[in-house]
């Protein structure tokens, strides 16, 4: 039997939660079934084993659920939050790759909508989550963001540290070439125009506040691109320039550059 993998929509799964917690624990990370699994038929079998709930169409030797440790370690989320955005969007129809979750006693399920009901197996899934994706080729072949780091609206120091150098080097004279410029001390000290309001705030509460819009907008335009997008320097000038769509598409592939801008000024004007 051919060495499995597993689809690539969990492998994107994993991936953002181990971008949301980097620092989370993995002691109850899984993926392919032990032993015990392999004596009844469980998403957790390499497909080509016929010891799985479904199959799919191709001969690819596959794994079909993830098990994720409930302990991400990451202030203001658990694995509550997680199930219930990840539930939400497939019981909205944003998201369709998901047939079952599993957690702490529960079970939510594509067979009946997606509402929660007891969970009485062997194993309560009280350590960790568990996905199941569906057997089918669209699905398992879908990498798009699963909704996570949307809801994370952390900023970090090396977020902050980064968008206030961007922003005082936008009044770097040239006598000097440092961020301590004119410019740039009395922006400090009597605080920055904020991007979003148009207000002066302090010199922290204006960069917290840019880096949120700066997050917030490429985790959109990797919703949109279907990749990361790294170009933050052509974002935060388009923060700092009223959230200016224009501004931020101009840094995006042609062919993309409309929707984008499109999708920005609706949501900006929401």
């Amino acid at each position: 039997m051919a060495a499995w993998t597993l689809v690539p929509c969990l492998v994107t799964l994993r991936d953002e939660f181990n971008r949301l917690a980097p620092n989370r624990d993995k002691a109850s990370d899984g993926s392919v079934g032990d032993t015990s699994h392999g004596a009844n038929p469980s998403d957790h079998n390499p497909d080509e084993t016929g010891r799985t709930p479904s199959e799919d169409a191709d001969s690819k030797n596959e794994v079909h659920a993830i098990d994720t440790d409930h302990n991400l370690r990451k202030p203001g989320w658990s694995m509550e939050r997680c199930v219930e955005i990840i539930v939400t969007r497939h019981r909205s129809g944003a998201d369709d790759r998901l047939q079952n979750v599993l957690y702490n006693r529960r079970i939510w399920s594509r067979s009946w909508g997606w509402t929660a009901r007891p969970y009485t197996g062997s194993n309560a899934h009280t350590e960790h989550a568990h996905f199941s994706a569906r057997y089918t080729s669209a699905q398992e072949a879908d990498t798009s963001p699963w909704g996570l780091l949307e809801e994370d609206d952390d900023v970090s120091e090396q977020d902050v540290t980064t968008a206030l150098t961007k922003f005082f080097a936008r009044g770097v004279q040239p006598d000097n070439g440092g961020i301590t410029s004119r410019i740039g001390r009395d922006a400090l000290d009597q605080g920055i125009p904020n991007g979003v309001t148009g207000d002066k705030s302090p010199a922290w509460v204006a960069v917290r506040d840019l880096g949120t819009q700066v997050m917030q907008i490429k985790a959109l335009l990797t919703a949109l691109t279907g990749k990361d997008f790294t170009d933050e320097a052509a974002i935060v000038a388009g923060v700092l320039e009223g959230l200016d769509p224009a501004a931020i598409a101009a840094a995006i592939p042609a062919e993309l550059a409309e929707r984008v801008a499109q999708e920005l000024a609706d949501r900006l004007a929401s």
